[in-house]
């Protein structure tokens, strides 16, 4: 029993390792060298004033990332991380603009353009919680 907690140890301990804790400051959150600002809902990434990323939308892409570049790990990961990110945002604001287009349709009872903005508002929410549910994947430990 002891061995297995022993291994277990050793898996959480090198886990924690891999990984630098946020620190929050003045100016955002510093994650070693690297700076993450909020700007209303999307967040940047900078070192020593120069932007690396720019308008992340999600808390989870943006302390990622941060923690790749201040370990200088590889910035193809870093890429393919900020792309999934981005696709993430395209899909959720066409989900959130078509279910507004549809509210403002069903409220002037044109029914027929509204079941249809429905319809297109349900793919574009699956493809959102897709593109997320792929992002996650990437920012897992």
């Amino acid at each position: 029993m002891t061995d297995i907690r022993r291994q277990l140890d050793q898996v959480v301990s090198n886990t924690l390792a891999q990984h630098i804790i946020p620190v929050k400051t003045t100016e955002g959150i510093l994650v070693g060298s690297v700076l993450i600002v909020s700007e209303g809902a999307v967040k940047h990434l900078s070192r020593n004033g120069e932007y690396l990323y720019k308008n992340i939308s999600l808390n989870a892409v943006a302390v990622k990332l941060a923690n790749l570049l201040a370990r200088h790990k590889s910035s193809i990961l870093a890429d393919k991380i900020y792309r999934a990110d981005q696709e993430y945002a395209k899909w959720f604001t066409d989900s959130q603009m078509l279910l507004k287009k549809h509210h403002s349709a069903a409220k002037n009872k044109e029914y027929d353009r509204a079941d249809t903005l429905w319809a297109k508002y349900i793919e574009s929410k699956d493809r959102t919680v897709a593109a997320k549910n792929a992002v996650t994947g990437l920012t897992l430990f």
